[in-house]
């Protein structure tokens, strides 16, 4: 992965994504990990009572406008995603992106998010399923991890761009830089 794009865009990140992603990322999370009633000693999730240590990555879309080199990403949803297939609940896409048109005629789907530490190979799979809705998706990623010495915002911005390496033209993230828009 590249260090930072070339493309000369500016990204505007409105809080309300944010607070979405990390809303479905709780939400999801606490599905998997329920919290022990204060009269249980055992977690009840499952048969054996194992509780999954491994983070929950969840995606969805994000909307917004373009207007020249300015990208303002105004809100989001989710999205049904298989990991184990690498596919995407097409006819749910679809029937949102339609419910979102009538609500905000001039919102557009410009990507896509989910939550994790960094941009992973198979999350390409996910970028070229939406490249037919838009040709250049962006990627927002929240990493969800608790860093106390972090001082900045656990959010970045991925474009994809085409590098040929070791002669295969093939396409990459690349981490953008962000505006907050408040």
């Amino acid at each position: 992965m590249a260090s930072s794009s070339s493309s000369g865009l500016t990204f505007k990140l409105h809080p309300l994504v944010i607070v979405n992603i990390s809303d479905h990322y709780t939400r999801v999370k606490s599905q998997m990990n329920p919290t022990l009633a204060p009269h249980n000693s055992v977690p009840s999730n499952g048969a054996d009572g194992v509780v999954s240590s491994v983070p929950p990555r969840v995606y969805g879309c994000v909307i917004g406008v373009q207007k020249g080199r300015t990208v303002e990403v105004f809100n989001s949803f989710e999205l049904l995603y298989d990991p184990s297939t690498h596919s995407l609940d097409r006819p749910f896409l679809e029937k949102k992106q339609e419910l979102y048109k009538k609500v905000f005629p001039h919102f557009y789907i410009l990507g896509w998010y989910s939550t994790g530490s960094d941009a992973e190979e198979s999350d390409m799979n996910i970028h070229r399923a939406l490249m037919d809705i838009n040709e250049s998706p962006v990627y927002v990623l929240l990493n969800p991890s608790i860093n106390h010495s972090q001082k900045d915002l656990p959010v970045s911005i991925f474009e994809s761009e085409l590098h040929v390496i070791d002669g295969i033209p093939q396409l990459i993230f690349v981490r953008s830089a962000i505006l907050l828009r408040l």
